[in-house]
């Protein structure tokens, strides 16, 4: 990272995608998702949430929870208008239930 714009992100992702090691990006699809499934709150900034994931999912896990994350943000829950009621987390999901509630 004290290479000029490298930041957590993609030190995680050449570290996952480049050498296979377990690590989570979070990049803006994770990270809205993971704030709205609980994982950290809104005053998480990303560089936080990076280790608040790496905490949180096990090595195991990391890479293939990044690309299901990631594949959730862009279909169903979406930054503006997320799609609640087709969800698959929804039951897990404390942001959901405000999201269908609202006009």
């Amino acid at each position: 990272m004290s290479l000029p714009g490298v930041g957590p992100k993609t030190v995680a992702c050449v570290l996952a995608f480049s050498f296979g090691r377990a690590a989570l990006p979070v990049d803006t699809h994770v990270f809205r998702v993971a704030r709205r499934l609980g994982f950290f709150n809104d005053r998480t900034n990303v560089v936080a949430a990076h280790r608040v994931m790496e905490e949180l999912v096990p090595a195991r896990l990391r890479i293939r929870m990044h690309v299901g994350l990631i594949r959730l943000g862009r279909e169903i829950c979406r930054a503006g208008r997320p799609l609640c009621s087709v969800c698959p987390l929804f039951d897990l999901c404390p942001s959901g239930p405000s999201f269908l509630a609202a006009p």
